[in-house]
């Protein structure tokens, strides 16, 4: 771990917790270096306040600070912006009698201090199969045009910017092998449900239980892909410390074991308690502490960015890590679907298929013949592929030691 990215956990466990931070630790600090790092996690108007409470003699110098300002300025009116259009969406859902529970984002943002600059680029929003018809309807109702057809899930943008993920089911099963483990009607019955107070109004959620549950599945999705960010992990010690208390744990541990992120679940736990000061509570009883796994975790984290796209190596190394991890769970239908995708999922420059489905044998050669174009123009260079495949290795390795890699 380098100065700065230590720095950074520092920052974001105070900012985050709401604890001043020690000036001494800051003196001879890249503050350049340091807000770039900062936004590449999506942390940099979470860091602010506790970097301008800062002894001056240590504080960033105003060729930084100020643009630092600006950012947090600029994502402070886009969230209440894009938290205002979701509060009218969901108030359309209500008029129409449709539940929509809402999923990480704005069922977050009051666990921090200043919520609004807890970022937040879309929505997440569960209606389940048996309303999805009549959830679609309300998102085209309010203007809100589909981009994108994935299974279980369609992707809305709105008139106003704000991107939508309208879901039937919350994962596609056949995608990750703990996954195939997953009832999502016994693990997150809908009937469960309830309206809470959320940043901005109300909305349905998750009871503790089954939130902390969905959160653990999205992050174990995103790290056996292109991993997650230490904004994600915050969001989860924050959970888990807002409801150590009323979290049915024993429960929690026992889903976990089922699916197979026990070890996963504790190494993440682990590293809250190391680096974001979460209280060793009721949830410490069932963990399965690994500090060894804690810290590689966290590494992969600080590598990671926000999902996974720090780096072009990160990118690249994600289709090595998923592609063996296909392998080992004897997935070949993803191989043929990643050759010949449907039009419904095909994205830009091949849009012209959704309009022609007639032209989709046209798209699918299209796609073969810019990869195949891209090796011969040397895009990926042998440095840069093989760093690529060291990191992919790297990862890998650390699935082995998360219980990710294990066969269904």
């Amino acid at each position: 771990m380098s100065p700065n990215e230590e720095k950074l956990l520092y920052l974001l466990d105070c900012a985050a917790n709401g604890r001043a931070a020690d000036s001494a630790r800051f003196a001879d600090t890249d503050w350049q270096s340091l807000f770039m790092l900062a936004q590449e996690h999506k942390i940099d108007g979470l860091l602010l306040d506790t970097v301008c409470a800062l002894e001056e003699a240590v504080r960033p110098a105003q060729e930084v600070l100020v643009p630092w300002q600006q950012s947090a300025m600029v994502t402070l009116m886009a969230q209440s912006f894009l938290v205002a259009q979701l509060h009218a969406l969901l108030a359309a859902f209500e008029d129409a009698g449709v539940q929509a529970i809402t999923l990480k984002g704005v069922a977050l943002k009051m666990l921090y201090p200043n919520p609004d600059l807890r970022t937040m680029s879309d929505a997440d929003l569960l209606v389940g199969p048996q309303k999805f018809g009549d959830g679609c309807a309300v998102m085209e109702s309010q203007g809100y045009t589909l981009t994108e057809r994935e299974p279980g899930v369609n992707v809305y943008v709105g008139p106003d910017g704000l991107r939508v993920e309208l879901h039937e089911r919350l994962f596609d099963r056949t995608a990750y092998g703990f996954l195939s483990r997953l009832d999502e009607e016994k693990q997150f019955p809908l009937s469960l449900a309830r309206r809470e107070a959320v940043y901005g109004g109300e909305a349905w959620v998750f009871p503790p239980l089954e939130h902390a549950l969905f959160m653990l599945c999205h992050m174990a999705k995103h790290m056996i892909t292109t991993g997650f960010g230490l904004r994600q992990a915050m969001d989860f010690a924050l959970f888990v410390r807002a409801h150590d208390a009323d979290m049915a744990w024993d429960a929690f541990w026992e889903e976990a074991q089922t699916l197979g992120l026990a070890p996963f679940a504790s190494a993440l736990l682990e590293l809250s308690a190391r680096h974001f000061s979460l209280p060793r509570g009721a949830w410490s009883r069932g963990a399965r502490a690994d500090a060894a796994a804690a810290e590689g975790l966290l590494d992969d984290l600080l590598d990671a960015g926000v999902f996974g796209h720090r780096t072009e190596e990160r990118k690249r190394s994600a289709a090595v890590v998923y592609r063996s991890f296909e392998a080992e769970n004897g997935d070949s239908g993803r191989v043929r679907r990643a050759l010949f995708p449907s039009a419904a999922t095909l994205k830009a420059p091949y849009l012209y298929a959704r309009a022609h489905p007639w032209l989709l044998p046209v798209a699918w050669v299209h796609r073969w013949g810019r990869y195949v174009l891209s090796i011969l123009r040397g895009r990926t260079s042998r440095t840069e592929a093989a760093e690529s495949l060291r990191v992919a290795d790297e990862r890998l390795r650390l699935l082995s030691r998360l219980g990710l890699r294990d066969k269904r």
